[in-house]
């Protein structure tokens, strides 16, 4: 013998009662069946409407009443014709006679008892059951209407009632030993002790399933809902949720109880109890596997992970007791829970320091403020004296479970779980797990809520990991970096788990942002006009309202506005990586503002491209600091634009024409003359400086400008390049005087002990500078251990290219750390 159970959702409306009979008839070839039903979609809330509504005195019950009375004649009039048509219709119209004669004394009296509530409650059950087992019978299966109440026996706690087993057990196996019809039975619904109705709390018809199916010893239990089982998580808030096919009975109870809610919290452990399995399966998808909890799962299972799936409790509230005068005293624990317990308010979560300081659970916003009032009044004495010093209710919270039996004796899940959620900035207010290990269960803000449980469902391997991108700027290097990502996300999905998904853009004119990615072959045409403010704070502003797992906020501008905003973004927990100089070059306020915030975050904050465009300066001077090294010197060549004009110098040809070639090729800036000023390589100076430690200011950079003072006027570029040449034989002679003592020249700096200089020098022909080509830089570190011979890092120095791919390497190694 099998239990099917049908939820709301499976049954609400005629097309789906037909769909259920192709379930139940394969069903009833394999052997005898119990079909356990809920009210229909919607009926259960229509119901507690009418009754808060016949309450309050609001005549506008009669309204949920003609509904509920509409939708289910329609039923009648769809599903059932002739006799059985009118015997339904009869039973219904009677039913609602009934209820219309209950909510109207709950108006008179403007009361609205538990027991009452129970009454209303039950019709939703009963109507639906008599509609299902009528269409059964009219479609050639022997089936009954089973009144719940005669066989489900309670206490009186009628609007959440707990079972009487041994009396259950009892009245289910007389009730079901007298017939061969296929019983359709009401589900959720029971009786107590005087008769008098109750109800299972919402959902409890999985539980009067599991209560039948383990007293008759059932084959198998099946839920039959409108998911494809037990989720890994809630697929509403995680994307990459996936059904579950094996979980353990004690997996499915933890996770019910945490907030997931395909089954009732109850359900599981009467199935267990027996040894009865159960099986989660979707009427709408029924050829979907679903998920089979039982004790042991099948030797073909795949292996399992130490964590198995994630639940969470939303919209609840932590109160928290706290005082000195605990320490050390006896019965206060007791007190606080029974007086919660006579009172009938449920505790979802129980955290207590070791000092006995303190003790925090949580519970239903809805019994925040009745649970805080008789707080007050079991502990007047104590509050009074001092002994406990507060009673704080903390709103807006939620509760996340990590739940999995293959926890149990796996070190570091933990230590993985809350350094995943440090990563990503997401504070953890209370803390509490089972000696089973098989839950641990913590509380966060809700804002936080769906950000939690995306990072920790990848973090367990149990999808791919996901690191969200946004872009400030749409110039080259951007344009560059949106390429090679494109290029190379498949092979990261692939190869490393990892989804690089670019969630935002912008400019000063142009937004586009999608939490699940913007289509990086069309990226353009997603771009829309920026609407109000076009500010980075209003970029920044959407970028945190969406709250956004593991992400980089990634500045490809050159915008002083966008680098002051870096401490604002590390603050938030958004890791960045830039390649504008502004930031890390700036002034030594903004330099140390940015490191504060770094250090006070979980973020992260890599500016390769600073310095070396696709060279890892930064990287190995930090590599050799952090080992011990002492750095003794800094010198080289860190302007592509200036190396390719002094490459070119020692080839022979004028000053003028090789900067008018680098102009036409692209190295230079539409004007020259900012390269020729040397700023920018005066920047990257001013950074290793101060990555040396030395508190350097831009001013500080002895830096000589290539431009003239005579050229530095108010002239356009071309009037420039074409007077340039008032300084080609400055330069010949200094290649002459230069070659007379077998050396050359080469615009490099220097940094030592805290002096920077930058400028035209003369260099012997084997020193390394002397070799390079085109537009190659070059650091070359002289230190205790490079000491006779330095430590050199040469290559590509310039171009969107190269500088959009240490972008791209800064991103990947922030993912790394993140995932």
């Amino acid at each position: 013998m099998n239990v099917l159970k049908f939820g709301g959702t499976s049954i609400e409306n005629s097309r789906r009662i037909r769909n259920i009979l192709k379930i139940i008839r394969p069903a009833l070839e394999d052997g005898p069946v119990i079909i356990v039903v809920s009210a229909i979609r919607k009926v259960t809330d229509l119901l507690l409407d009418a009754a808060l509504s016949a309450c309050n005195g609001d005549e506008g019950y009669r309204d949920n009443l003609d509904r509920i009375e509409r939708l289910h004649m329609g039923l009648v009039d769809e599903l059932l014709e002739g006799p059985a048509a009118e015997e339904t219709a009869v039973g219904i119209r009677d039913g609602l006679a009934e209820l219309k004669d209950v909510l109207h004394g709950v108006c008179l009296l403007r009361e609205l008892s538990d027991k009452s509530s129970a009454l209303v409650m039950s019709f939703g059950e009963r109507f639906s059951a008599r509609i299902i087992s009528s269409f059964l019978c009219q479609e050639g299966i022997a089936a009954a209407y089973a009144d719940a109440r005669e066989f489900i026996v309670t206490d009186t706690s009628h609007c959440d009632a707990r079972v009487d087993m041994t009396a259950s057990s009892r009245k289910i196996r007389s009730y079901f030993g007298k017939t061969g019809d296929v019983p359709v039975v009401t589900g959720y619904i029971g009786a107590a002790p005087d008769g008098t109705v109750t109800t299972l709390g919402r959902g409890g018809s999985d539980y009067t399933a599991t209560i039948i199916g383990s007293v008759l010893g059932a084959r198998e239990i099946q839920i039959w809902t409108d998911v494809s089982g037990f989720f890994s998580a809630d697929p509403k808030r995680v994307r990459d949720a996936y059904a579950l096919p094996f979980i353990s009975y004690a997996e499915a109870m933890e996770l019910s109880h945490a907030g997931a809610k395909v089954l009732h919290p109850y359900s599981v452990h009467p199935a267990m109890k027996a040894g009865i399995p159960m099986s989660i399966k979707n009427s709408l998808d029924p050829q979907a596997p679903g998920t089979r909890i039982e004790q042991v799962l099948p030797t073909d299972a795949e292996p399992s992970k130490p964590v198995t799936g994630l639940s969470s409790i939303s919209n609840i509230v932590l109160v928290n007791i706290a005082g000195s005068g605990m320490v050390g005293v006896p019965g206060i624990a007791s007190r606080l829970f029974s007086c919660l317990a006579r009172h009938m308010i449920n505790i979802i979560f129980i955290s207590q320091a070791s000092s006995e300081q303190s003790i925090s659970f949580a519970i239903n916003a809805a019994q925040a403020g009745r649970a805080k009032k008789i707080l007050e009044e079991e502990f007047a004495a104590e509050l009074k004296a001092r002994q406990i010093e507060s009673l704080t209710v903390r709103r807006h919270i939620a509760m996340i479970a990590v739940v999995g039996k293959s926890m149990s004796g796996h070190p570091g899940v933990s230590a993985h779980l809350f350094e995943t959620l440090g990563k990503n900035g997401i504070n953890v207010i209370a803390v509490a797990q089972g000696a089973n290990e098989m839950n641990i269960s913590f509380v966060i803000d809700s804002h936080d809520e769906d950000k939690a449980l995306n990072c920790i469902h990848e973090s367990f391997l149990l999808s791919q990991s996901t690191v969200h991108v946004f872009i400030a700027g749409t110039g080259t290097i951007a344009r560059s970096l949106i390429g090679q990502i494109r290029e190379h996300r498949e092979n990261l999905r692939r190869q490393k788990n990892l989804d690089l998904v670019v969630s935002g853009m912008a400019n000063t004119r142009m937004i586009a942002l999608d939490n699940n990615g913007i289509d990086l072959a069309d990226w353009e045409g997603a771009l829309k006009p920026r609407e109000g403010e076009r500010t980075i704070g209003d970029y920044i502003s959407r970028i945190k309202s969406r709250n956004l797992h593991n992400a980089i906020f990634v500045d490809c501008t050159a915008s002083g506005d966008v680098a002051e905003a870096y401490p604002e973004l590390l603050a938030s927990n958004i890791s960045v990586v830039t390649a504008n100089k502004l930031g890390m070059a700036g002034s030594l306020e903004l330099y140390e503002t940015i490191d504060d915030a770094l250090h006070s975050s979980n973020a992260r904050f890599l500016y390769e491209t600073n310095v070396g465009a696709g060279l890892p300066i930064i990287n190995t001077l930090n590599d050799l600091q952090s080992s011990g090294d002492n750095i003794l010197r800094i010198e080289g060549v860190l302007s592509g634009t200036l190396s390719f004009i002094f490459n070119e110098l020692r080839k022979g040809g004028s000053f003028s024409e090789i900067v008018r070639k680098a102009k036409e090729a692209g190295y230079t800036e539409p004007d020259p003359r900012e390269d020729l000023s040397g700023a920018d390589f005066a920047r990257k100076f001013l950074i290793l400086g101060r990555e040396l430690g030395f508190r350097l200011e831009y001013e500080d950079i002895d830096c000589e400008s290539l431009v003239p003072e005579s050229l530095s006027g108010d002239m356009g570029a071309d009037e420039f390049l074409d007077r340039l040449r008032e300084v080609d034989s400055t330069y010949e002679q200094m290649i002459r005087d230069a070659a007379k003592e077998g050396k050359t020249i080469a615009y490099a700096g220097e940094i030592q002990d805290g002096n920077a200089r930058i400028g035209v020098k003369t260099l012997p022909l084997d020193n390394p500078v002397a070799g390079l080509n085109g537009t190659e830089n070059m650091v070359v570190f002289t230190t205790d251990r490079y000491l006779d011979t330095p430590l050199v890092v040469k290559g590509p120095g310039a171009g969107g290219e190269v500088t959009a791919g240490g972008v791209f390497a800064d991103i990947l190694r922030i993912a790394s750390y993140l995932v």
